[in-house]
């Protein structure tokens, strides 16, 4: 069974136990009216049946039974203004009472109404990336050419324009790096390019190159779909800064979210439908550990229930506010709460945004991806390394502790990987610190494409580097850098007429038992690293 079978599987069992639940759930609502009678149990019966038919209201629109959730809306605003202070009247309860008994009417009827809960196809991640360069000088398309094959990417040429066409519309490619001008076909690429769209099931992004520099050629590239413009002579590594960029996008790890919710099958069922489109969801119903799962799962954004029994969601979001380390996450609050002035509040207290119950599947990934990227974009502005986008030392230093931390509790392999250039302040003093700065943007770029979406690499300091790899152990992560090694050597790059390559050296150090501080780790891949340097350097070497 595929992935979205198995996470389908999964959502109409729940929607199966849901139903399965809903009669005796109706029967309590219905004696809970009944107690609303007795003076005596009045006050307890009203505050059950208000928060019965939150719960009812809040998740019956997410397992198929949308009427049922509307229904239970009007019920429970009626109760909550008893709660506040209105007075009980009894002709007015005989017409409640009616209205809970007949809660549910034909569920069969609505349930065979309503259709499966969307479940989102994602696509399965691939492990390189097909580029077509069109470029009909021979020496820029091998340079081109040559530098992508060296990131692991597949590279296919094509000299003329017609020669790419039937090739594009059989196979299309996840990218395009195209000039401008093929003067001896008397065409021009962006016009081409941008009937070739046309025919595509989605749109191709485009990086043109050419001498250039008018309006008209960079009109002519934004119809036909570009994400860059480079003018001849070509900075190879700039513009594959510029490809890598738009890969990041698509290649980092997946968003995290944290639900807290007391009704835990509708927290499941965000869990799955989540899942399905590729975000990362952990769910809880016990306000009193939100810090250890924190810690322990980092997430983009925390989802909080407001009506929770013991402590609610605006409770909880302020203790989450309480804790300086988590002032960054965005929280969202879940609730059916309409009043505008009672949101007001929530959000005058903690939080920053509202999404309201009933959602669909489909509002719910639109509004959890959305609020997930721009957290995590926000994060990277403050925690990444602006020339190279690899995150800070303070930043990759906690990401050894947190993947430390998970691999003691669950067990399982973890390496750390501590990288150095060979020679780098000579290269700074022979070509300039512009060509040290392509090297260092070169080596980031091979790191995050060769390393797992999973892995974590970052600026260390100048010329170093550190990747955190969890469930990876030392043999696997040194085939891993002998590859990155390999292929960062073959790299060429130039200054001016001048061509020259870098090598670099690495030192790995892999977690045992016994090892309880990241320090230690780093430590040891640093003593790794300095052997790789006495022995020769361009070398990978083992810690202890």
């Amino acid at each position: 069974m595929d992935k979205n079978a198995d996470i389908a599987a999964r959502l109409q069992a729940l929607r199966d136990d849901y139903a399965a639940r809903l009669p005796a759930e109706l029967q309590q609502l219905r004696k809970l009216v009944d107690d609303l009678t007795e003076p005596d149990l009045r006050a307890g019966a009203l505050a059950q049946l208000n928060h019965r038919l939150h719960k009812l209201a809040g998740s019956a629109g997410s397992f198929g039974f949308t009427d049922l959730g509307k229904q239970a809306k009007k019920l429970e605003l009626q109760a909550q203004e008893w709660i506040a202070g209105t007075p009980l009247d009894m002709g007015l309860l005989r017409v409640f009472s009616v209205a809970v008994t007949a809660l549910g009417g034909d569920l069969q009827a609505e349930r065979r109404n309503k259709p499966m809960p969307l479940v989102s196809q994602t696509s399965p991640q691939k492990t390189n990336t097909l580029i077509y360069v069109l470029e009909d000088d021979p020496d820029i398309a091998d340079e081109v050419c040559m530098t992508l094959r060296h990131f692991g990417h597949q590279v296919e040429h094509f000299a003329t324009i017609a020669s790419a066409e039937t090739e594009v519309l059989r196979r299309p490619p996840d990218f395009m790096i195209c000039d401008i001008m093929f003067v001896e076909e008397g065409r021009e690429a962006p016009e081409a390019v941008m009937i070739l769209q046309q025919h595509l099931p989605a749109p191709v992004p485009v990086i043109f190159v050419s001498t250039r520099t008018d309006f008209e050629a960079y009109h002519a590239a934004v119809r036909a779909g570009a994400v860059g413009y480079f003018v001849k002579p070509l900075d190879t590594i700039r513009l594959v800064d510029c490809f890598e960029y738009y890969l990041d996008r698509h290649r980092s790890a997946p968003h995290r979210v944290l639900i807290i919710d007391d009704d835990l099958a509708l927290a499941e069922h965000y869990k799955l439908v989540l899942k399905a489109a590729g975000v990362h969801a952990e769910i809880s119903n016990n306000p009193r550990i939100i810090f250890d799962l924190l810690h322990e799962f980092h997430p983009d954004l925390v989802l909080l229930d407001i009506n929770m029994p013991g402590c609610n969601g605006i409770e909880l979001a302020q203790v989450i506010r309480l804790n300086q380390d988590w002032l960054r996450v965005p929280i969202t609050y879940l609730s059916s709460e309409q009043d505008v002035e009672k949101r007001a509040v929530a959000l005058g207290r903690a939080g920053d945004d509202f999404l309201s119950k009933p959602l669909s599947d489909r509002e719910l990934v639109t509004a959890v991806s959305t609020r997930a990227a721009r957290s995590r974009q926000l994060s990277d502005a403050l925690d990444r390394d602006s020339l190279t986008g690899l995150l800070k030392h303070s930043r990759i230093k906690e990401q050894v502790d947190i993947e430390l931390s998970r691999t003691v509790r669950g067990g399982g392999e973890l390496s750390v990987v501590m990288l150095d250039l060979d020679h780098f302040k000579q290269i700074n003093d022979t070509y300039g610190h512009p060509a040290g700065d392509k090297v260092i943007k070169a080596i980031a770029h091979l790191l995050r494409q060769r390393l797992r979406k999973t892995d974590a690499v970052g600026r260390y300091g100048g010329e170093e580097f550190v990747a955190v790899l969890p469930r990876c152990g030392r043999d696997e992560a040194m085939m891993l850098m002998e590859d990155v090694r390999q292929r960062f050597r073959d790299i060429s790059f130039s200054a001016g007429d001048i061509n020259f390559n870098v090598s670099l050296s690495a030192g790995i150090a892999a977690y045992r038992p016994g090892i309880d501080r990241a320090e230690q780790l780093l430590q040891e891949a640093d003593a790794a690293l300095y052997r790789a340097k006495t022995e020769g350097r361009n070398r990978v070497c083992f810690g202890r």
